[in-house]
């Protein structure tokens, strides 16, 4: 699949992480019965989840770390017990590359911007997903009208991390349970963010008024991991959570007249292209 890559800026041919397994379970009959039947199960995800966080799997991290050419001399440990460990490994420090008015990427990831109209279905990685049933909510999705969705996809290889977008303060978390499945874009045909579990926080910020930060799990996540899910001040780029075992997504959703997204990334977006981003770079402006 095609990347925009904006140190480079040049489009990339990128490897499809776990494609193999994604095109069975979902391209033949076989693997559909499985996924239905068996895949989503929560106790498969449970035991799965269980394995990666045993020894046992330790002799992974180091054959995915070649393969992906990964280096964790940023990260606080060099050294993992077992699989899970690795990836959710963490940074000794967040890099700092935006300015006090910009919009940060909250996590190493492929960005795609859409706008949001009163009743548009926009697709989040090949899913036609209206605003209302990606929050459950008519009455909250109503007042992002016009605004941004901001879909953050992290590959198995990224940090697996993700940050607050401004300073400010956030209310309780709100939870959305669903059979927990893949957020592969090949599995585009089927509803898949319906049929994840979501976790939402509504923050107020100080540059960008009132954004909804959104987790969403994926097939063999163990859960989502937020440091604080009830009511509390925050700082920008201080971490929020992170993801266990499994591909994964963060959203932001921006009301109208408060973010100009920059361009490059409108422009690849448009294509249906996504642009890797770092956590802590430029990604809009406020409106001033």
């Amino acid at each position: 699949m095609q990347v925009y890559h904006r140190d480079t800026k040049q489009l990339v041919q990128e490897e499809d992480v776990g494609g193999g397994a994604i095109r069975f379970t979902y391209g033949t009959a076989f693997g559909r019965m499985l996924a239905k039947g068996l895949l989503c199960r929560k106790f498969v995800s449970d035991l799965y989840g269980a394995w990666q966080k045993s020894p046992l799997s330790r002799r992974k991290v180091r054959r995915f770390m070649t393969r992906y050419k990964i280096r964790v001399d940023d990260c606080t440990e060099q050294d993992f017990p077992n699989f899970n460990a690795f990836f959710t490994r963490q940074r000794k420090e967040y890099p700092r590359l935006c300015a006090g008015q910009e919009l940060p990427a909250v996590a190493d990831s492929r960005l795609t911007v859409l706008p949001i109209g009163t009743d548009t279905v926009f697709r989040i990685k090949g899913v036609p997903y209206t605003t209302a049933e990606l929050l459950n909510d008519e009455a909250l999705a109503a007042a992002y009208a016009g605004g941004w969705c901001m879909i953050f996809r992290l590959a198995p290889d990224d940090y697996h991390r993700y940050v607050y977008p401004d300073d400010g303060s956030q209310e309780a978390s709100v939870h959305i349970p669903g059979v927990l499945h893949t957020v592969n874009p090949i599995a585009a045909e089927l509803a898949v963010y319906r049929r994840n579990t979501r976790c939402y926080t509504l923050l107020h910020t100080k540059h960008f008024g009132d954004v909804i930060e959104m987790e969403v799990g994926a097939l063999l996540v163990g859960r989502i991991v937020n440091h604080r899910e009830d009511a509390a001040a925050f700082s920008k780029l201080q971490e929020k959570g992170y993801f266990q075992y499994g591909g994964s997504t963060v959203i932001l959703l921006l009301k109208q007249g408060v973010l100009i997204p920059d361009a490059d990334l409108l422009k690849y977006s448009a294509q249906g292209i996504e642009s890797r981003v770092h956590l802590g770079e430029r990604v809009g402006c406020a409106v001033t």
